[in-house]
């Protein structure tokens, strides 16, 4: 008598899987038409927006340049309720959505200081001695905030070790932004920060790949690492582990002399590697308009601002990068436009943008951003 039951329940049971697993195909395949359909329907001008991610303004401004994304900094958060209503208007209005990315990580970089209630938030140094439990419930109460005015992605958390390979504290460790100094303390502690945020439907972009393990400001000077492949290796270990709760990650513009004489950002090599290592997920630079990169530029011969803007943003996109971030608005029209250009000019940039267009586009489909609820306004294009 049981047996013949013990096989009726395990036939429904294998009826049930096969009918999911078909299901889940049929959605695979519908979101991957989606995204044909969005691509094959996008201008060369709208192709070259999506890659860019830039400084927040205004809505009009993002909407008439159609830009994939928009960096909000704690002097955009002193009314909140003015970014609330100007965010949703920007959702609103906008056919392929908007990444509303924060960098907030907590100490020295607490994008929140201007909320009420956020003046001070725990660093990534101090959260490494919480326990697991206590950093999602902290980060899931910033999430909710951040969600709620509509941001909807995170540049964070830091997956950079506080020591080098010879145990000196890098820059990250001295400014508190690490949660450990090798593999197994970061991953903890960042696995722990990111599934606070996951829950609330907010992306999380690690960073900075391979791992920022010199003393000195990146963002400043140009920085070198002469950490040995071993130790390398070692660090994008961290990357690997957490590849799967993150959306992408952001290059780092440090040097590394072990593979070559640029910055990870604009090394091929580099971001090969970053891509291998996240299994195809999106790889973002950091900001372009960032000292040491210009200044790199400059001494290879670019000497006007808007000569390194253009030569930076072809660099990352020939090294593969698929988000280019600007923290000057003006000069995100000097990229779209040069993009286009290029895109026009060689078959081999079309195929590029379009490889990172179809990534980014996907990664919004995950998120849940794409509809066809959008209402466009005449005049904004």
């Amino acid at each position: 008598m049981l047996a013949p039951l013990a096989r009726s329940f395990r036939n429904l049971l294998l009826s049930l899987l096969f009918i999911v697993f078909n299901l889940c195909i049929g959605l695979t395949v519908q979101a991957s038409t989606s995204i044909q359909q969005r691509l094959a329907s996008m201008s060369d001008e709208q192709l070259a927006a999506q890659m860019i991610l830039v400084y927040y303004t205004t809505p009009e401004f993002v909407l008439k340049h159609e830009f994939g994304g928009i960096l909000i900094m704690q002097n955009m958060l002193k009314d909140p309720d003015k970014l609330k209503h100007e965010l949703h208007k920007l959702q609103t209005h906008s056919h392929n959505k908007v990444l509303v990315s924060i960098d907030q990580e907590g100490g020295k970089v607490n994008r929140m200081k201007r909320l009420p209630g956020w003046q001070s938030v725990a660093s990534a140094a101090e959260m490494a001695n919480w326990s697991n439990h206590k950093i999602t419930r902290h980060a899931k109460k910033m999430a909710s905030v951040l969600t709620d005015l509509g941001i909807n992605m995170n540049l964070a958390p830091v997956l950079d070790p506080s020591h080098d390979f010879l145990g000196q504290p890098t820059f990250m460790g001295q400014e508190n932004r690490a949660f450990g100094a090798n593999e197994k303390q970061i991953t903890a502690k960042a696995s722990a920060y990111i599934n606070g945020f996951k829950p609330l439907g907010m992306a999380s972009i690690a960073k900075h790949f391979p791992g920022y393990d010199v003393q000195s400001n990146s963002d400043h000077e140009i920085a070198i690492s002469n950490a040995p492949m071993k130790a390398l290796n070692e660090q994008v270990k961290t990357f690997s582990a957490i590849a799967p709760q993150v959306e992408g990650i952001m290059m780092s513009s440090i040097h590394f002399s072990a593979i070559n004489g640029k910055p990870a950002v604009l090394s091929p090599k580099m971001v090969a590697w970053a891509r291998e290592t996240m299994h195809d997920r999106l790889i973002m630079t950091d900001d372009l308009w960032g000292t040491a990169l210009r200044k790199w530029m400059e001494k290879h011969g670019a000497r006007s601002d808007n000569a390194q803007v253009v030569s930076l943003t072809q660099l990352a996109i020939e090294a593969g990068n698929d988000v280019l971030m600007i923290t000057y608005p003006e000069k995100a029209i000097l990229m779209k436009r040069n993009i286009v250009k290029w895109m026009r000019d060689d078959e081999n940039v079309r195929i590029r943008v379009k490889a990172a267009v179809k990534r980014i586009l996907m990664t919004k489909q995950t998120m849940g951003l794409l509809d066809e609820t959008s209402v466009p306004i005449v005049g904004w294009r």
